[in-house]
């Protein structure tokens, strides 16, 4: 069993580092307007480096406390938009039929605003991960054999954990349940020398998440620069750079999220008790 620290990696990379990348981006906008437009990184740097121990102190509580927040609003918009649009890891790593983004039609208001809001990492979604396919890269099944071995360990193990909830019928298939849920409860409690990487895999593909949602901030914020303002020598390119930084990020949570249910789905494939 892996011991809990007081601040982990998931708390740092998870909480304290997107939140202290907000501050700055707040103070960089401000060094812009102060500074007619012009900004270096050197002065910048200079203006921000000589923190007393009462201000590094309420930098870090505020820092921690803002990636709380960044942390949330990114699951109910990153993750939310990678979920509707190409169904959870475990469902398309098994193969299942992916419900498709409009299923419940235009009524539900969150998955047309969803789109808008997220506006670089869906329109790069949409050229590259559905037109040249680079969704392949984080959205591929696992191959037949380990889908068979994994699906059939899978029903069986439900049925040994819940044969007192589903009375004399079998599960006999698993795609209706939320399966994984237990499947990683039950790896994690049963596999020790596993513990460490899935934290990682969670602490990882948390921080990027928290990354896509802070350069899409960062895409509104230089699109509102150069609709009111005249700072800064901006144009399409630099929407487009900052669209590309986006997706990036959002691939490497994609990355990261799969494979962090891809370890949980291998440790059912191997469970020998099973």
């Amino acid at each position: 069993m892996i011991k809990q620290n007081p601040f982990s990696l998931y708390d740092f990379l998870g909480y304290f580092v997107p939140g202290a990348l907000m501050i700055y981006l707040y103070l960089i906008v401000d060094y812009i307007k102060t500074n007619s437009g012009t900004f270096k990184i050197s002065e910048f740097l200079a203006s921000t480096s000589d923190l007393k121990l009462e201000q590094f102190l309420f930098f870090v509580i505020i820092s921690y406390a803002i990636g709380h927040l960044i942390n949330f609003i990114s699951s109910i918009t990153v993750e939310k938009y990678a979920n509707w649009k190409y169904d959870y890891p475990s469902k398309y790593l098994l193969g299942f039929e992916k419900k498709k983004y409009w299923t419940k039609g235009i009524a539900n208001l969150w998955r047309v605003l969803l789109p808008i809001i997220l506006l670089p990492t869906t329109v790069f979604d949409l050229i590259l991960g559905d037109l040249f396919k680079f969704k392949n890269f984080y959205t591929r099944k696992l191959d037949p054999f380990l889908i068979e071995v994994i699906k059939e360990k899978g029903i069986t193990l439900v049925n040994k954990l819940f044969k007192n909830k589903t009375g004399n019928q079998e599960v006999k298939k698993i795609r209706g349940y939320d399966f994984f849920r237990i499947f990683a409860h039950y790896t994690f409690e049963h596999s020790k020398n596993h513990q460490f990487k899935m934290v990682n895999y969670v602490s990882l593909y948390g921080f990027l998440r928290v990354l896509c949602l802070i350069t899409t901030v960062a895409f509104w914020f230089v699109s509102g620069i150069m609709i009111f303002t005249d700072y800064l020598e901006l144009n399409i390119w630099t929407l487009i750079l900052i669209g590309l930084i986006n997706y990036t990020f959002f691939m490497a949570f994609m990355k990261f999220y799969r494979r962090y249910t891809l370890e949980g789905l291998m440790l059912i494939a191997i469970n020998e008790d099973i």
